[in-house]
């Protein structure tokens, strides 16, 4: 009556009704590459924003063509860098520990609080008292900033395409470039904009904001890259990249037991041949 569809049909095609189980939301990963379902996604919320607040700032002629070529020219020699041969990458995170990602994620608050958020405001405020000196000193940095975390979604979102190296090589790229932005902000601040005829007098306030946040943000992003990106970050997404660990004694452990392996297969062989 069924034409051989339904539980008498030898029993390989089941009905809903049966108590079949449900297919997974989310299918299990079929190779180191495969990007599990709670990884970045692109265009998110947080990329959408700040490649909104990049094209904002970089068609309000505040920031120099040499500052937009960067962010814009640094998407092709990742995919340069992309295209060299190399092992499958599993996309584990540099810090795994639940310690180790708390302290991540308090150093990127304090980034975000010191580079993004305040620097927003004192430019929209800028704009609403006709700072237009302020704006121009503070805006090449806020953009850096925004292209970094939009290069970054990008890059995490194909973690089969960008090894770890090269997604760890985005922050340490931007923050160097970012150091210059940051000393040429500080430098315009420390200046007086009514002598140069830069503008209309500001307000005190603006003057001892504009100067305290410069400094803050070459102070920060100094010690970001100058004693965390290149000193532990950069070496340990290296060192868990090509050794599969992130501590020297355990790659140091591991590379005597491969050793202990090879003379052990050597010496079978060895046998053998005998």
């Amino acid at each position: 009556m069924s034409g051989g569809v339904g539980p008498t049909a030898g029993g390989g095609i089941t009905l809903p009704s049966m108590g079949a189980p449900p297919p997974p939301l989310h299918p299990t990963p079929t190779s180191p590459t495969a990007r599990p379902h709670h990884h970045y996604y692109l265009f998110s919320i947080k990329q959408l924003n700040t490649l909104g607040a990049a094209a904002v700032l970089a068609f309000s002629t505040t920031v120099p063509l040499s500052e937009i070529a960067f962010a814009v020219l640094l998407l092709p020699y990742l995919l340069i860098l992309a295209r060299r041969p190399g092992k499958p990458n599993p996309a584990a995170p540099v810090f795994p520990g639940l310690a180790g990602r708390l302290r991540l994620a308090v150093h990127t608050a304090v980034g975000f609080l010191v580079g993004a958020a305040l620097p927003a405001l004192y430019i929209l405020d800028g704009l609403r008292a006709g700072d237009t000196a302020g704006v121009a000193a503070a805006a090449p940095h806020a953009f850096l900033l925004s292209a970094q975390v939009f290069t970054e979604g990008i890059v995490a979102a194909w973690p089969g395409t960008f090894s770890l190296p090269v997604r760890a090589a985005v922050p340490v790229m931007h923050s160097a470039r970012r150091m210059f932005a940051a000393s040429e902000w500080l430098r315009e601040e420390l200046q007086e904009r009514d002598e140069l005829g830069r503008g209309p007098p500001v307000a005190p306030r603006r003057v001892v904001a504009g100067r305290a946040l410069a400094a803050a943000n070459l102070v920060f992003w100094g010690f970001n890259l100058f004693a965390f990106l290149l000193p532990f970050y950069l070496p340990k997404a290296l060192r868990r990249y090509y050794l599969g660990t992130d501590r020297e004694d355990d790659g140091e452990d591991r590379s005597r037991v491969n050793e202990k392996q090879q003379k052990q297969l050597q010496e079978g062989e060895g046998k053998k041949d005998s």
